[in-house]
C-alpha cells in the first residue's frame, strides 16, 4: 500500500478520534455513505441481483469513491436484504418488484398477551413472534420443515456476507478509509420502540399507552434485562470509547410529553446510564423533530453521539453542542433541489452553525434510498466544501464537557432468565462431562442465539 493512502487513513482516523477525545480536529470529519441500491441505480445495475452478489457493485463503488471525498467508506451495505427475508418468508421485511426493501406495519403480539411477554420475553419471541413474522419458521403452517429454511438462510447470509466483506476491505485498502472501531456491545434498542416496531405496531402501542398504561410499563420493566444484555459490552475490562452502542429513536416525538417522560424515557435513560457507569458510549438518531424534548436529552451522559433529522440545528447546537458530539442533519433534499452554487452556499451556512467548537461530524439527515435522491455532482461539491471550509485553526485544543463514568451508578439489575437461555450451570447439569474450557464458547453461543432471535423482531 502506498504511503499516501496510509497518510490519508491516519488523517481521517485522527480527526474522528480527536472528536471522541474531546479535542478540536483539524477539520470537520465527513460521514457520507451510500446504500447498495443507490450505487446500483447510479451504475444501472439491478439491485435485486446486487443483494445476492455485492461484487457487482465493485466498479461503480470504486468510481464513486474516487470522486466523493467522504471520510467514511462510500459503500454503506444493506440492513435488510431478500437473502434472509425471502428464505424465511418474512412478512416484516418485504422486497418490492423494483428491489426496494419495505418494512410494513406488522403485529406479532395481541393486546391480551402482555402477561405472557412479561413472564418470559425471550420465550415470547421464540414461541409467538418468530412464527408469526416468518412463515417458514411456523411449526403449525410448515411442520417438520421449519428447521430447513433457518439452516439455508444461515448458509446464504454467510456467503453474501463474505463477498460483502471482501468489497469493503478492498475499498478500505484502496482509498484509506479508517478501520472500523472494535465493537463494544451489540445492538441498542429502546424497550418501548422495540415493542412498537413489530410486536404491537405503531397504532397498537399508541392505544396501549392510553388504555393499558400500567401493563405496558410493567412490560417495559420486564423487557429491560434482555434489552440490556443484548446491547452491553462483551468485555467490560476493555471498553473502546471510539465505539458506541447505537439506538434508533422511533416513538418519542409521536408521544405527548407526559407519555414520553412517564412511559418511553425511563427504561432508556436507565439503560444509557447503566452503560455509562461501565464506561460505554452510546449514539442515537433523533428521528423527526426533537425541539421540545432537548432538555431531556441534555440530562444524558456527556460525550454521547446524537445524529438528527428535523430538529432545529441552531437550537440543537445551542443546547447540546458543548456536552455531546453531534452529527448529520444536513438536508438530503438539497442534493436534488439546489444548483451547485446554491448547495455550496448552504453547506457553508450549515458549517457556520454546526462546526464552531468542534464536536460535529458532517452527514445528512437521512440516508438516500435510491439514486434519484442523489445528484452526484452536488454531493461531490458538498464534501469538497466541508473539507475546505470546515477547518479549524486550533486543532488539538480541549473542547466541551468531558465524560466521567464515576458520576453514574449502575442500577440493580435482575439476572436475565428464560427457559430458552441456559446458564453454564444448567448446561453442566445436562452435560456433566463438559470441561471448563468450553464455558466461554457455550455461553457465547447462547448469547449469539439470543441476539439473532431478538434481531429478527427488529
Amino acid at each position: 500500500m502506498s504511503q499516501t493512502v496510509e497518510a490519508i487513513r491516519r488523517e481521517r482516523t485522527e480527526n474522528t478520534q480527536n472528536i471522541y477525545d474531546d479535542k478540536i480536529p483539524a477539520r470537520v470529519p465527513i460521514s457520507v455513505s451510500l446504500a447498495p441500491a443507490v450505487i446500483a441505480g447510479y451504475a444501472g445495475i439491478d439491485i435485486r441481483a446486487a443483494y445476492w452478489k455485492p461484487s457487482l457493485l465493485k466498479e461503480p463503488a470504486i468510481k464513486l469513491a474516487e470522486m466523493i471525498g467522504s471520510d467514511a467508506a462510500i459503500y454503506g451495505g444493506s440492513i435488510y436484504t431478500p437473502v434472509s427475508s425471502q428464505t424465511l418468508r418474512s412478512i416484516n421485511k418485504v422486497m418490492s418488484s423494483t428491489g426496494y426493501m419495505q418494512h410494513p406495519n406488522t403485529v406479532c403480539m395481541e393486546p391480551d398477551e402482555y402477561d405472557e411477554l412479561i413472564a418470559d420475553p425471550y420465550a415470547f419471541i421464540i414461541e409467538k413472534c418468530i412464527p408469526r413474522l416468518y412463515k417458514s419458521l411456523d411449526p403449525q403452517s410448515n411442520p417438520w420443515k421449519n428447521i430447513l429454511p433457518l439452516l439455508q438462510e444461515s448458509q446464504l447470509r454467510a456467503a453474501v456476507a463474505r463477498e460483502d466483506m471482501e468489497l469493503r476491505q478492498e475499498l478500505n485498502e484502496r482509498f484509506g478509509y479508517p478501520a472500523p472501531p472494535r465493537m463494544n456491545g451489540g445492538m441498542g434498542r429502546v424497550a418501548m420502540d422495540w415493542l412498537a416496531d413489530q410486536l404491537r405496531s405503531f397504532s397498537g402501542i399508541c392505544i396501549d399507552v392510553r388504555r393499558n398504561r400500567a401493563k405496558l410499563i410493567e412490560a417495559l420493566e420486564a423487557i429491560y434485562p434482555m434489552i440490556y444484555k443484548i446491547g452491553v459490552a462483551k468485555d467490560l475490562n476493555n471498553i473502546d470509547r471510539y465505539s458506541s452502542t447505537g439506538f434508533q429513536l422511533h416513538m418519542a416525538t409521536y408521544l405527548r410529553e407526559k407519555d414520553f417522560a412517564e412511559v418511553w424515557l425511563p427504561t432508556w435513560k436507565r439503560q444509557v446510564e447503566d452503560y455509562a457507569s461501565l464506561g460505554m458510549r452510546i449514539s442515537a438518531f433523533l428521528e423527526e423533530d426533537w425541539d421540545r424534548l432537548l432538555d431531556y436529552v441534555y440530562e444524558l451522559p456527556a460525550g454521547s453521539v446524537f445524529s438528527f433529522e428535523k430538529t432545529d440545528a441552531k437550537l440543537l447546537k445551542e443546547k447540546l453542542g458543548k456536552k455531546f458530539i453531534l452529527s448529520g442533519g444536513f438536508p438530503l433534499q438539497h442534493l436534488t433541489q439546489c444548483t451547485k452554487d446554491e448547495i455550496i452556499g448552504k453547506t457553508k451556512d450549515w458549517l457556520d452553525i454546526m462546526a464552531p467548537g468542534g464536536r460535529y461530524i458532517f452527514g445528512f439527515d437521512k440516508g438516500a434510498i435510491t439514486h434519484h435522491d442523489v445528484n452526484v455532482e452536488n454531493l461531490i461539491a458538498v464534501c469538497d466544501t466541508v473539507r475546505e471550509y470546515g477547518t479549524y485553526d486550533n486543532p488539538g485544543a480541549a473542547t466541551g464537557e468531558a465524560f466521567d463514568k464515576s458520576i453514574f451508578k449502575h442500577s440493580e439489575l435482575p439476572q436475565f432468565k428464560s427457559k430458552y437461555y441456559k446458564t453454564w450451570e444448567q448446561y453442566l447439569a445436562e452435560f456433566p462431562y463438559t470441561p471448563d474450557e468450553a464455558r466461554s464458547m457455550v455461553m457465547q453461543s447462547e448469547d449469539a442465539m439470543l441476539a439473532t432471535m431478538f434481531s429478527m423482531t427488529c
